[in-house]
């Protein structure tokens, strides 16, 4: 019975954690392993600590979390010692299926629409951009109004930073469903040596532009689905 309890806890699409005293992972499952790809188990640790209760016991609480394209919308924290904690997140599950209107969608070089938003918002800018560009990205249908809108608001985030770094690739190994399809997916990341926080006003933008956007510490990535 010990081992189908294990494997439930295995196979459970919520993430748990279980840390020691000083921070370290004892035991995890699948869904933290994955989750783990986009925040740190230092940052996971701390997020125990501070909503643990204040005896030995558990602590639900209510919390809205976002990690990449990951929400959560509670957690569980228990402890019974002083010699570990454990946590676990409950995941935002959607039934939502993503489809665009192709109507709207106009084939292009991606890297000529940066180009001109990079122009347009940066004009009077001394900024200084590292840019990092896998060129082997082939032309594809995007929104041009709408990724320009959200595009330019991503450059302009950084209209007072001195130095910023700008990568473009395809992601290796993801994919996204659109129209029921398979897409590979691009990533344009703004990486800087400040703290990044979230804006709501640019989510909701990228939204409109069919892309996710993501603000990870020094970082802001925004995402979107290749259609040829």
């Amino acid at each position: 019975m010990t081992d189908f309890y294990e494997k439930l806890l295995e196979y459970d699409l919520n993430p748990y954690f279980v840390f020691n005293s000083n921070g370290r992972i004892k035991s995890f499952n699948k869904e933290a392993e994955f989750l783990l790809n986009y925040v740190s188990v230092k940052e996971l640790f701390q997020l125990a600590v501070d909503n643990a209760s204040l005896d030995f016991g558990f602590s639900q609480k209510y919390i809205s979390l976002k990690y990449n394209k990951h929400s959560y919308y509670a957690i569980l924290v228990g402890y019974a010692s002083d010699e570990e904690i454990a946590l676990r997140l409950y995941k935002v599950v959607s039934n939502q299926t993503n489809n665009i209107n192709n109507e709207k969608l106009k084939l292009v070089n991606i890297f000529s629409l940066i180009e001109l938003s990079k122009n347009t918002t940066l004009l009077s800018s001394n900024i200084k951009i590292n840019e990092v560009y896998d060129i082997s990205l082939p032309e594809m249908k995007i929104n041009i109004n709408e990724f320009l809108l959200c595009l330019n608001d991503c450059f302009k985030y950084f209209n007072n930073d001195e130095e910023i770094t700008l990568k473009v690739q395809i992601k290796v190994g993801e994919y996204e469903i659109v129209n029921n399809k398979k897409h590979k997916i691009v990533s344009l990341e703004f990486a800087t040596n400040r703290e990044v926080p979230m804006n709501s006003l640019l989510e909701e933008k990228a939204s409109k532009a069919n892309a996710n956007i993501f603000f990870t510490r020094n970082k802001l990535k925004l995402e979107l689905p290749i259609i040829l």
